[in-house]
């Protein structure tokens, strides 16, 4: 049985963003329930969307278990509220034990308040869905930072014990990607093609979008 027919994935918010990360997500056959106390603005995701409609406000626990909170497997709180969606995200991390959870904030000053919370965090851009979309599905790769508009990304990842004594040229794309940092122990140094990876070692890398793409194939056969 395969992730999206186990885990269900709720959007709270149907706004630009959360209509966005809907249809995506859809169209990647997962299992989506969209939340909107307005009724109107679930109408937004029209006839790509496949998922489930929840009317209710998101910070409305009886709502969360309309949309299936128990057995969700990630969360993305995008409504037009930093309170909200900081409330929301809490409610279904420490009470629901929600595994992924995501919320926007469009303060940007309020991020490292939430990130001392546990709360990973989006501020608003016109790529947050696609960087939502990546830390409930991808979470292999933590995503650190973009360059430019967004063509170059910075990802951090774990090396699976099946990355084990390999060089970062084997298991790297061999275009479009490039090894920054590597942490083992705490401490951290600059890899080169030919160093050998150990299970648990902290890999940054910088890649483009068609190498980001291969690099999560490779980490989803492990």
């Amino acid at each position: 049985m395969t992730i999206q027919d186990q885990h269900n994935i709720i959007i709270v918010g149907c706004g630009r963003v959360g209509t966005e990360l809907a249809i995506s997500l859809c169209c990647k056959q997962h299992r989506v329930t969209v939340m909107d106390a307005n009724a109107q603005a679930l109408q937004r995701l029209g006839p790509e969307f496949t998922g489930r409609t929840v009317q209710g406000d998101g910070m409305d626990r009886e709502a969360l278990k309309r949309a299936g909170i128990h057995q969700a497997h990630a969360l993305a709180a995008v409504t037009s509220s930093d309170s909200v969606n900081i409330v929301v995200a809490r409610t279904a991390q420490q009470i629901y034990n929600v595994p992924r959870v995501v919320a926007r904030v469009y303060n940007p000053r309020r991020a490292p308040v939430y990130q001392k919370l546990g709360l990973q965090t989006i501020a608003s851009s016109s790529w947050a869905a696609q960087r939502i979309e990546e830390l409930i599905l991808r979470p292999g790769m933590r995503h650190l930072h973009g360059v430019g508009s967004g063509e170059v990304q910075v990802y951090e990842l774990e090396v699976p014990s099946e990355w084990n004594g390999r060089r970062i040229s084997d298991v790297l794309p061999p275009q479009g990607a490039l090894a920054l940092a590597l942490t083992r122990g705490g401490h951290a140094f600059l890899p080169t093609p030919d160093t050998v990876l150990q299970t648990h070692d902290l890999l940054q890398v910088s890649v483009t979008d068609s190498a980001a793409e291969a690099l999560r194939i490779t980490l989803n056969h492990h």
